[in-house]
């Protein structure tokens, strides 16, 4: 088998060309590449290893004696350049690509005797979509080896162009460097039979933030019971710790929406569609114009757009996007462009309707984030529940102010608030809230001094007594 050369030197135009020893009747097994001299190998089907080399861009390279040619990873489709520049096809120049197989046998027991059976499926066997974002779209599918639903993600049709894939390719490797039990896992990644990137991840089951949000503003009776105002909070605390630790290496998310946000059966709050992060103060393909990308005049009229998810030159999700996100700061947006978006999720969670609830314009729609600002007077009533709670509503105003310098400067601080309020510390910000505080307090006093308590109401139950006895004998002597 052939010996694998030294790699390349940096900035050298070369290619990868991947070889498997020639089993009698074998067949080419899939390789997968990235934009120059970036491979994985394997083969599923034979068992066989394969060696890889390099040669130079354009070169034309026989298979070495004993073996045969497999894929030809980052040679353009014909000649030119080593890969593919704006508006080419970054995957044109691999050739010879099959299906991924998979790898472990099956085993049975046959008379209390263990069989392994060798096996040639698809690895990945699709089910369903499951939805799509401003770039990829999500399906469901079945993990042959493995025997667990996983979710693929792959480029959506009709944005196959560079600008796509780099973007995709961003959103690969900074989801896969975050391990947090808030934050969907890469498992893997690969190229498909038309040639087309995936990344494979954990399918999540359960319901999106967003549906919930719409079963309790219908009234659901089951969703009220199961999450009223506290259990609402524990969930957004969840959300909080996985971008503080998101945060804390320096990724914004700059997405964050209710459709974004997956909710679980036992109580799992995970944080998805990473496709527009980026590191904070660090230049990020997604920060280009993407004229491949860009939506029609008439879409961005439609109101469902306001929801959805935009790239270009206005990136995120109107509805959701910080004052400095719609007046196009990409470079310079930090964590607090984040936390007004958690902030705009929680005031919707909360209250079940939008803080722009009502608009359908997108220019009004970016006017109202830049210039409109959020006040505690207002509406906070929804029909199927009671009012939200004050101390939340002066929560969720500081997370909305459109000075960055005016909220949270961390999602810990906001994290650290909601612990505070969980322990009976309310700040005193308005009648409403210094009645809450006194109430605490008379609580937390009963709990830590019961004897003193008992004390205390009971001289103001002989008070109560006294008074009214004075009051009864002063009546009737007049």
């Amino acid at each position: 088998m052939n010996t694998p050369h030294s790699p390349p030197g940096p900035g050298s135009s070369q290619r990868t060309v991947g070889y498997e020893e020639a089993p009698p009747g074998g067949r080419p097994v899939a390789a997968v590449s990235g934009f120059e001299a970036t491979i994985v190998g394997e083969s599923a089907a034979s068992g066989r290893p394969i060696s890889f080399h390099t040669a130079a861009l354009g070169a034309t390279e026989a298979a070495p004696e004993g073996t045969r040619s497999v894929a030809t990873l980052g040679a353009p489709a014909s000649g030119g350049g080593p890969t593919a520049g704006p508006g080419g096809s970054p995957t044109a120049g691999v050739t010879t690509l099959l299906p991924r197989s998979t790898v472990l046998p099956r085993v049975e027991l046959r008379d209390g005797q263990p069989f392994v059976l060798h096996s040639d499926r698809l690895r990945y066997q699709t089910r369903k979509k499951l939805g799509e974002g401003g770039v990829g779209e999500v399906h469901l599918a079945l993990d042959n080896d493995i025997e667990r639903s996983v979710a693929v993600k792959r480029l959506r049709p009709g944005l196959q162009g560079t600008s796509a894939l780099s973007r995709f390719v961003e959103e690969i490797r900074t989801v896969g460097q975050l391990e947090h039990p808030g934050i969907v896992p890469v498992h893997d990644v690969g190229l498909d039979e038309e040639g087309q990137f995936y990344f494979v991840m954990k399918y999540v089951d359960g319901q999106t933030l967003e549906q919930l949000i719409e079963k309790l503003a219908a009234g659901d009776a089951e969703s009220h019971r199961h999450f009223p105002f506290e259990r609402r909070v524990e969930i957004f605390k969840g959300i909080l710790e996985a971008m503080a630790y998101a945060h804390d290496r320096g990724i914004v998310h700059r997405d964050l929406k209710p459709a974004n946000i997956m909710v679980g059966p036992y109580g799992e709050v995970v944080v998805m569609d990473w496709g527009l992060a980026k590191k904070v103060g660090q230049p990020s393909v997604s920060d280009l114009p993407a004229a491949d990308e860009a939506a029609s005049a008439g879409d961005v009229q439609r109101s469902h757009r306001l929801h959805e998810t935009r790239v270009g030159s206005l990136l995120g999700t109107p509805f959701y996007m910080s004052p400095e996100q719609a007046r196009g700061q990409h470079s310079t947006l930090d964590q607090r462009s984040d936390i007004y978006s958690l902030s705009v999720l929680f005031h919707e969670f909360l209250l079940l309707r939008h803080l722009l609830h009502g608009r359908s314009d997108l220019a009004q729609v970016i006017h109202a984030v830049v210039s409109e600002e959020a006040t505690v007077h207002g509406d906070w009533t929804s029909p199927h529940q009671s009012p939200v709670p004050a101390d939340l509503r002066h929560f969720v105003l500081k997370g909305l102010q459109k000075d960055p310098a005016k909220r949270y400067a961390t999602v810990h601080e906001m994290l650290e608030r909601l612990e505070r309020r969980a322990a009976g510390d309310i700040p005193c910000e308005c009648p409403v809230t210094l009645s809450m505080q006194a109430m605490n307090e008379g609580h937390n006093l009963l709990v830590r001094h019961p004897m003193l308590a008992s004390g205390a109401l009971m001289v103001l139950l002989l008070t109560g007594v006294a008074s009214m006895v004075y009051s009864a004998v002063h009546l009737l002597r007049a």
